[in-house]
């Protein structure tokens, strides 16, 4: 069994009975925290000194699409409407399997980079069984902990590979019996159902929440994303008996206040991504009635073709924004903030873990838990003189994924002294050529924004599809 003992760091635990302190030790021994205590006596093990360095559990990105890293930045000025007719309803439909494997281990590798040791991988673009194993290949082979969702989605196309939604079902049980039937593998199975826009009757979300539930999969759902009118979406799950605490749904600022109750009767889990709401008309995060409900949250960045991919600048942009919002609409207090930094930094860690059902399992440093460790460069410009007495603060609002030092991922060293322990320039050259094809391919066939005539004729052929093949 490997020993690695990081020594004399400030440790930002999330353990309650641990919580944070200087100048402690962290003893990992295999793929898990041994212990955590002040000079820890051990012989024949690997010695870090993080000496004036901050330890922290591995951030958890509850909800990201890897595959989109192929289009960096083509959503910098869009809507969302203009990203559902340019990505969703058209270059989409222009990857090979060999863009997906591209962009999911070029993804993978830039999110441990940035101190991400478990994320949420919204796979909604799953053209054929290819695409569906090269995309898991590149997870598998970058070392990032992973929730890997089977997408029910996918664009109209002229010849889809899939023919009936059945098919879509079948594949994913064969998915789940030939890479998911481990328990002790840093790649397990989600499922994202298509969305109520475009799954058309509510019999065919049925279907995919039963497959999700036979092949004991947590269920991951765009959901009540808009506002005007409310879409009341959460109160369609209750209705039809499906609402459970195996869902996670993401963005939610239309949900109504009997909706959150819904959601805390039902033990589910919201998470925001703010960098896309902000932009897009979803709005601020609705933190303050997740915690007004006593419902679980917890945060992505979502769209890695419009966003950055790290967990700082997703919780820091939320926080502010939600300060920002209860100030506006309630009045500045007269002391002290909305949110708090300690709060905030939850939703990035525990409160993911328990959205993704691992709460057991990562989310804090523990020993028995996983060891999904972070060690922030505290001597950095960025971060030297940074508050003791507020370590959350420090991460938060004054780190950034160029102060993360070192990284370990089931105790697995991935990351030392500001560099990835393996080859980066593969993975990026392989996502630039993809990147370049797919471009290309969107250019060749008019642009990546279609007309908005065009675009209601292909939503149309979706939503209007019976057996689930969306041929225009």
């Amino acid at each position: 069994m490997s020993r690695i003992i990081i020594r004399n760091g400030f440790v930002a635990s999330q353990d309650k009975k641990i919580g944070n302190a200087d100048n402690l030790d962290v003893l990992i021994e295999g793929d898990k925290i041994a212990a955590i205590d002040q000079q820890i006596q051990v012989t024949d093990a690997e010695v870090i000194d993080a000496t004036g360095c901050i330890l922290m559990p591995g951030f958890i990105d509850a909800h990201r699409h890897i595959w989109q890293g192929t289009m960096r930045g083509v959503c910098a000025d869009w809507s969302i409407m203009d990203y559902v007719r340019g990505i969703r309803m058209n270059a989409a439909r222009f990857f090979e399997p060999d863009d997906m494997y591209a962009a999911q281990l070029q993804g993978a590798l830039e999110a441990v980079d940035a101190g991400v040791t478990t994320v949420t991988d919204y796979c909604h673009n799953i053209l054929t069984p290819e695409h569906a194993q090269e995309s898991i290949r590149g997870l598998s082979e970058s070392g990032l902990r992973a929730v890997w969702n089977f997408g029910f989605n996918f664009p109209p196309m002229t010849n889809p590979y899939f023919k009936s939604l059945d098919e879509r079902v079948n594949f994913l049980s064969e998915l789940a019996a030939q890479h998911f039937s481990s328990k002790d593998q840093l790649l397990t199975l989600g499922v994202a159902p298509e969305e109520m826009i475009f799954v058309g009757s509510a019999d065919r979300l049925d279907k995919q929440l039963a497959v999700a539930r036979e092949v004991t999969a947590r269920i991951f759902w765009h959901c009540n994303g808009t506002s005007d009118p409310p879409p009341r979406e959460v109160a369609i799950l209750r209705d039809r008996g499906v609402l459970g605490s195996d869902m996670l749904l993401v963005h939610m600022f239309g949900t109504q206040d009997d909706e959150w109750q819904m959601l805390a009767d039902a033990g589910a889990s919201v998470v925001f991504t703010p960098e896309t709401e902000l932009q897009m008309g979803m709005m601020w995060p609705s933190n303050h009635k997740a915690r007004e409900f006593g419902v679980n949250q917890a945060y992505g960045t979502d769209i890695v073709s419009n966003n950055s991919a790290d967990m700082f600048t997703s919780l820091r942009l939320g926080l502010q924004a939600m300060r920002g919002h209860l100030i506006d609409r309630e009045g500045a207090p007269l002391f002290g903030v909305p949110f708090s930094c300690e709060e905030a930094l939850n939703w990035g860690l525990m409160g993911a873990a328990e959205a993704l059902g691992m709460k057991d399992m990562i989310g804090s440093l523990s020993p028995g838990k996983q060891a999904d460790i972070v060690m922030i460069d505290g001597n950095s410009l960025t971060m030297s003189g940074w508050d003791r007495s507020n370590v959350a603060s420090a991460i938060l609002l004054h780190a950034q994924a160029r102060d993360v030092d070192s990284v370990w991922i089931a105790g697995k060293t991935v990351k030392r002294e500001g560099k990835l322990l393996v080859d980066t320039e593969r993975p990026s050259r392989l996502l630039q050529a993809a990147s370049d094809r797919i471009r290309s391919k969107v250019e060749a066939a008019g642009g990546f924004l279609i007309s908005p005539e065009e675009l209601q004729k292909r939503m149309s052929v979706v939503a209007e599809s019976e057996n689930g093949e969306y041929t225009f």
